[in-house]
């Protein structure tokens, strides 16, 4: 995909550099001046929020996280739009729910090897709305499965160098582009893919972490098949170890979030600069008769964090709305003034406080899909909507599901039958959600996933030998 470029006459440059100096008086493109804030978004691929410490977790996997959310916008629940990574990514960039721009899975015959629709060019996306603004677009993404470019998630992008690399090396990218772009207004994408499996148990030197056994994906892969019949007992002692090593890999991605966030400070862009936090999802590991994601809406996969910290913010604030990743671009935007900024903010209307908050599931990889040992558990659409302290799962199959989160956060206890008028409120709310905006239905035509294609999906286990 070609960045979409747009070239402006003289008069609008020059309403668009007196704009921007009525932006955020003080800050700074880059070292010095006035104009607007600079913006990174990191997903860190996976990462459930329950994992880290400033979300509750006993474990020290997380101190540079934690460290950054205390000065930053925290928000103490955030929901994935899905548990997995091309439909979350695309609510990310465009601010809309799945059904809203169509990029999540579809119904499929047992040979085929893709049930995935990419994002239609037709959505508008955040990095468009940068780019159009003259700034510099840059992505780094790990995940080479998932993001890239066939899924069309680059739309505005000019630089968007995909690579299935831990942290360590994936910041050396991202630390060269800064050298550059770091004199002028950036908008930064970067996706780290040390959390999702297998994942990433390298032991950093000097670095104090959980103990874990380093392999390429083998107690992960047994845990996925003991588990995943729903037949047996949860093997407790397997179970452990693989958190272990999922643990292990917060720890080495923490490390490197803390060495970009020194890296900004030393370039003298930090305090100019909006940088949000986030995952696309969680991971399962053995709850509900699952393991890793992409499989259902249960809260291991869909809570994520998501931290902010604007440009100039010294203090720390804490937000108990809950938060949609739709929110994310209009919480961004809701930043910038001028008559320009707030029609691009008309387009990403969803902010925390002034929609419904649903996640969706369709169907899933067909790797599962059509596994004979368990396809049957997920040939089904479900949507979840939420009324702290509900949570009401809508399922295609009819097999509905209704939970309060306060008193059952493991979600163990289905209250549709003691409760059925709470399901039938939120039945209703969750359709006339849905019916109030527009479904997209727009196909991409594809051509079939290359070998290489193939070799990636298959290394990040979404297909199979």
């Amino acid at each position: 995909m070609q960045a979409k470029i747009q070239v402006y006459p003289l008069t609008c440059l020059i309403a668009l550099i007196l704009a921007a100096a009525s932006v955020l008086p003080g800050c700074s493109p880059g070292g010095g001046g006035s104009g607007t804030p600079n913006v990174i978004i990191l997903t860190l691929d996976t990462v459930r929020a329950d994992h880290l410490g400033c979300y509750g977790y006993g474990r020290n996997t997380s101190p540079n996280i934690d460290a950054f959310a205390k000065t930053a916008t925290f928000f103490e629940r955030a929901v994935a739009t899905a548990p997995w990574t091309v439909p979350t990514h695309a609510s990310l960039f465009t601010g809309k729910f799945s059904f809203e721009h169509g990029a999540h899975a579809f119904e499929v015959d047992e040979d085929a090897e893709n049930n995935t629709n990419p994002l239609t060019q037709n959505q508008l996306t955040l990095a468009e709305v940068f780019w159009d603004e003259g700034y510099m677009t840059g992505a780094f993404v790990a995940n080479d499965a998932y993001l890239s470019p066939r899924w069309q998630l680059n739309q505005g992008f000019e630089v968007y160098q995909v690579a299935r690399i831990y942290a360590p090396e994936l910041n050396e990218k991202v630390f060269g582009w800064l050298e550059a772009a770091s004199k002028k207004p950036f908008f930064l994408f970067v996706n780290y893919i040390d959390a999702h499996s297998p994942y990433n148990t390298r032991r950093q030197p000097g670095l104090d972490g959980i103990y874990a056994v380093d392999d390429e994906g083998e107690l992960v892969d047994s845990l996925y098949n003991v588990v995943m019949p729903a037949t047996g007992e949860v093997p407790a002692k397997l179970a452990r170890q693989v958190i272990d090593q999922y643990d292990t890999a917060v720890r080495n991605l923490d490390e490197q979030i803390g060495a970009l966030l020194e890296r900004l400070r030393l370039l003298r862009v930090y305090d100019n600069t909006i940088i949000v936090l986030t995952s696309d999802h969680g991971e399962y590991f053995g709850e509900h008769y699952l393991v890793e994601h992409s499989k259902d809406v249960y809260e291991e996969a869909t809570v994520v964090p998501l931290i902010i910290k604007y440009a100039g913010q010294e203090a720390g604030e804490v937000i108990e709305t809950a938060a949609s990743l739709t929110d994310v671009p209009n919480l961004i935007l809701s930043r910038f003034a001028g008559e320009r900024w707030a029609e691009h903010l008309g387009s990403f209307p969803d902010a925390p406080g002034n929609h419904e908050i649903i996640t969706e599931i369709y169907y899933t990889r067909v790797k599962d899909l059509f596994d004979p040992r368990w396809g049957h558990r997920f040939d089904r659409i479900r949507t979840a909507i939420y009324d702290w302290p509900y949570k009401y799962v809508s399922s295609s199959d009819g097999k509905h599901e209704l939970y309060n989160l306060e008193a059952d956060g493991a979600e163990s206890s289905n209250l549709l039958g003691r409760e059925p008028e709470t399901a039938a409120r939120l039945d209703k709310r969750l359709q006339d959600f849905l019916a109030s905006r527009e479904r997209s239905e727009e196909m991409v035509e594809q051509t079939p996933l290359s070998e290489e294609e193939k070799r990636r999906l298959r290394a990040l286990g979404y297909i199979g030998d």
